[in-house]
């Protein structure tokens, strides 16, 4: 849902502890926008389930240490005291991208929330295939965070450190929407939060609509977005991608991978028309 804050999000995880950052960023923005949170896992029907729910990300522990709820608060409690609904899932399918495409467009999900590996690909059952193939079928953002990273939700405590976000522009891809997108999500997480954006280029291409400032340098168009990424200390870098196509190509190559392979911060994601 472009324009609006994410409302439903979904987290597919292997239930494997090196997802904690990227559950604990699902949570938070579940809680900041008062929207439903979806702890998705995808059973090969070849493997063995797991053993029961305990095995997915606790959601109320979390939220206790986080000081945001009473410990021995039940999960009606929880739900009438944040606004929050929490689903956990366990779906069978003969892979994970049938699995999760198919869960996000049955639930109406509007944000994906993903951890990725340091090298290219992307989590082990969530390879770079299956990836880019989820992104692609369910044309919804994707926040992406490596296992490297913290991001900018403190997984101890719960704390927001969204205070800039950089938002790359080019003219093949209209940045309105994306633009929209981004400051109604950055500002459900910190009221205060700037949204810059830039342009790597020899001159500023015309867009409409109302735009904030954009800031031009030229160079090598990744380098040069990494460079005033750390020059003003961004804590998120938003990419808008061009439909089913840009999308899909973007993740699996150029420069959307590029900048999430080497980006000192999580990078988002978000389709534009």
């Amino acid at each position: 849902m472009i324009g609006n804050p994410p409302k439903s999000i979904v987290h597919p995880t292997d239930l494997s502890f090196s997802g904690q950052d990227a559950f604990a960023h699902a949570l938070r923005i579940a809680v900041a926008t008062q929207g439903a949170l979806h702890l998705l896992h995808i059973e090969n029907l070849e493997e063995e389930a797991p053993d029961g729910w305990e095995r997915f990300p606790h959601v109320r522990e979390t939220l206790a240490r986080w000081r945001m709820i009473d410990p021995a608060a039940s999960r009606a409690e929880v739900a009438e005291k944040l606004g929050v609904q929490f689903v956990k899932a366990a779906v069978e399918a003969g892979s994970p991208v049938h699995g999760v495409a198919a869960y996000v467009t049955r639930h109406l999900c509007d944000l994906m929330v993903l951890m990725t590996h340091n090298r290219t690909g992307l989590e082990r059952w969530l390879d770079e295939s299956v990836a880019e193939e989820a992104v692609r079928e369910t044309l919804i953002p994707a926040l992406l965070l490596r296992e490297d990273q913290t991001g900018f939700v403190d997984r101890e405590t719960g704390v927001v450190s969204l205070n800039t976000v950089l938002m790359p522009v080019e003219p093949n891809v209209a940045p309105l929407d994306a633009f929209r997108h981004i400051a109604d999500f950055a500002h459900a997480m910190n009221p205060a939060a700037d949204v810059m954006l830039l342009h790597v280029g020899e001159r500023l291409p015309i867009f409409e609509g109302l735009l904030p400032h954009i800031e031009l340098r030229q160079g090598p168009v990744v380098e040069t977005i990494l460079a005033y990424a750390a020059e003003i200390g961004a804590d998120l870098i938003a990419m808008p991608t061009q439909g089913r196509r840009g999308l899909l190509d973007a993740l699996r190559g150029s420069t959307t991978e590029r900048v999430l392979r080497e980006s000192p911060c999580p990078v988002y994601a978000v389709p534009a028309r």
